[in-house]
């Protein structure tokens, strides 16, 4: 299918669902039990995984399984991505993969859907967020936490994560599961444009719960400080790479006016910045801004090699946050050879809450004397 992406159209709705025939097949279909958990040959690229711990892949067995059934009846078309179970973190699959959608079967929680952390903010969050509420269901909508993710950050992979209660039925978890894999394994396709206007929804609305945290923050005289302006900014630019990711979906060279028009919605949700009383200073990325702080740590860490950065004991100060290990590790997910010192601290603080800078350039200068990175 060939989409000409220009300006939506005139009287086209924001909450346009996303292929609704998508869902009713998959909701119709018992797997077949016998089916494999690819849904092309064992050879294709597995581009959209379906990911799970080791001994908790019932549920995303059974996604993959009713997606099988479906394209062996052609009721669903053959995807032009493959979509594969995966229990373990595969080097050369996960640099195959586009997206992963991990189903967590964990006891005693409401079905969730865990967003992917700031550093790999992908399509797949507002994909699984859609066809979640399309089912009908009231969608407990969560940041970050360790689930038992596969750690694919690292691969240039984010993770949506569907929470789903093993002692329940998984059915709900199974169909959205399937839908959002489906749906990212078939674009562009009919939905595609819908997703567009999805996107810059999706991000006011994500913006709104920072906005909140931001306003509480600047306390009764709304004044912000350096740390809110830090966590606003990075918002920003957190929904700006998920737009953004919507191209690598795309047929290569991508449509030029595509380009464009992801651009500006880039630019468009900028406005927020200002409109909260924030600031009323114009946006400016994070890259480009001059900082001028004292003690600012401008060098630029490198990865040693690919993959994981194999993280190493965390600094004292971090320890009064709820999680160490998932902020050491989105530490190093922030390593790109770009990025100072200064910019990962401010980006993960950002995320996790305000990080000493000594704090950070200590653990970065460890990990540099463990062989895992180079500082330049």
């Amino acid at each position: 299918m060939v989409l000409q992406f220009g300006p939506r159209p005139p009287l086209t709705p924001a909450e346009t669902l996303l292929a609704p025939e998508i869902l009713k097949a998959i909701s119709g279909q018992a797997p077949d039990p016998q089916a494999p958990t690819t849904t092309v040959g064992s050879d294709a690229a597995a581009d959209v995984l379906l990911t799970c711990r080791e001994g908790q892949c019932a549920t995303a067995t059974r996604a993959a399984r009713t997606l099988s059934s479906l394209v062996a009846t052609k009721t669903l078309p053959e995807p032009a991505r493959s979509i594969r179970v995966a229990s373990a973190v595969n080097p050369g699959t996960a640099g195959r993969a586009l997206a992963a959608i991990h189903v967590s079967e964990t006891g005693d929680r409401p079905f969730q859907v865990v967003r992917s952390l700031w550093s790999h903010a992908g399509i797949g969050d507002e994909v699984v967020e859609l066809f979640a509420r399309q089912t009908g269901a009231v969608v407990d909508l969560r940041s970050f936490e360790d689930v038992g993710q596969l750690q694919l950050d690292p691969f240039g992979v984010p993770t949506t994560t569907i929470v789903t209660d093993p002692s329940v039925s998984s059915d709900h978890a199974a169909v959205v599961a399937a839908a959002s894999a489906y749906f990212l394994a078939t674009l562009p396709n009919g939905g595609a444009e819908a997703l567009l206007s999805h996107l810059t929804v999706g991000a006011h609305a994500r913006l709104a719960e920072d906005g909140r945290k931001a306003v509480a923050q600047m306390g009764p005289q709304q004044r912000a400080s350096a740390d809110v302006l830090i966590m606003f900014g990075q918002a920003i630019e957190r929904e700006q790479r998920r737009m953004r990711s919507f191209e690598r979906y795309m047929p290569a060279p991508v449509d030029p006016m595509l380009h464009s028009r992801i651009a500006d919605m880039e630019r468009g949700i900028t406005s927020v910045w200002t409109s909260i009383g924030i600031t009323s200073s114009p946006f400016v990325p994070a890259a480009e801004r001059i900082r001028g702080r004292g003690g600012e740590d401008r060098r630029t860490p490198s990865r040693a090699g690919s993959g994981s950065i194999t993280p190493v004991e965390p600094p004292t100060a971090f320890l009064k946050f709820d999680s160490p290990a998932n902020i050491t590790y989105e530490l190093g997910n922030f390593v790109d050879g770009k990025r100072s010192i200064s910019d990962i601290r401010d980006a993960v603080s950002a995320e996790f809450g305000a990080l000493p800078l000594p704090s950070v350039v200590d653990y970065f200068e460890r990990l540099a004397k463990s062989g895992a990175i180079t500082i330049r």
